[in-house]
């Protein structure tokens, strides 16, 4: 993974141009590496240094803080070659998921079709195993190439790590993805677009055309978060800027000038609401970063 360019660093870059949701106050230093060498370099930094590092891939589920938040954001979005070897693809942790669905598809390769409609990057996606009907992005891969907080490169393969509900083994803070060896099969590509149109049909109620972080919570064990804050009420609830959608409950939307002050008490109304009517306390999925 050589990378053809070298890194972008800008100093006191806006959080809301970061996140999906668009909000957030200000972060000391923003880094785009360009290739795994440099992302090595940051990491060796940081452990002399001891500054505060936030990870970010497509901000598709993040929520900012307000104020002024100390340290470095590193975006892996560059980080974004792709390579195919027979019916594997190598990609890096910046490749938009999108991009891996239709590209398999191109190649009558079947295995990603779970991941139609999910936004952002590899990496991200992989973190939180984002996936649909029982399906998760930890499925499909074959090797994960990772920076670990030392600054060393190490490889996993198949085995060395597993995914559970919204859960991957590998997932810190101080470990980032840098790249991933996805294995596909061959397949007719009449069956994979009926696939595709299953979880096309799955993501279809969820709202579309508004700054959102995704989902707010996880599903709960054998019931659905969408559907325990919608019979709660929360359809419609309000903090300032900060909208539940009317269309999908578990989805907050950003109505125009929405803080993250907004959102985070609004998560936490939600919450209460669920709990007090139901007792079952809602865990959330997207992530909220330095409140």
């Amino acid at each position: 993974m050589k990378g053809r360019y070298a890194y972008i660093l800008k100093e006191r870059v806006g959080l809301a141009e970061l996140s999906a949701i668009g909000v957030g106050g200000e972060i000391e230093l923003f880094i785009e590496p360009g290739n795994l060498d440099e992302v090595r370099k940051i990491f060796c930094l940081r452990m002399d240094a001891g500054f505060p590092l936030y990870i970010i891939g497509g901000g598709t589920n993040v929520v900012f803080s307000d104020g002024k938040l100390e340290g470095v954001a590193l975006s892996a979005r560059r980080l974004c070659e792709t390579r195919w070897d027979k019916e594997f693809l190598i990609a890096g942790a910046g490749v938009s998921m999108s991009l891996i669905v239709s590209e398999a598809a191109k190649r009558c390769l079947t295995g990603a079709e779970f991941a139609y409609g999910i936004p952002g990057s590899l990496g991200g996606a992989l973190s939180g195993n984002a996936g649909a009907l029982g399906r998760g992005a930890v499925d499909i891969i074959e090797e994960m190439t990772t920076i670990e907080r030392d600054g060393s490169v190490r490889k996993w393969h198949r085995g060395e790590f597993s995914g559970s509900y919204r859960s991957l083994s590998l997932s810190m803070s101080d470990r980032l993805i840098v790249e991933c060896k996805i294995k596909f099969q061959n397949a007719q590509r009449e069956d994979i677009e009926r696939e595709t149109e299953v979880f096309r049909k799955a993501r279809a109620g969820q709202p579309k055309g508004f700054r959102s972080a995704g989902c707010t919570f996880k599903n709960p064990p054998g019931d659905s978060a969408g559907r325990l804050l919608d019979v709660c009420g929360c359809k419609g609830l309000r903090v300032g800027g900060a909208v539940v959608s009317d269309v999908h409950a578990n989805f907050i939307i950003n109505s125009g000038a929405a803080t993250g002050k907004d959102i985070v008490q609004l998560v936490g109304l939600c919450r209460d609401i669920v709990f007090q009517k139901t007792g079952i306390r809602l865990e959330n999925e997207i992530k909220l970063l330095g409140f």
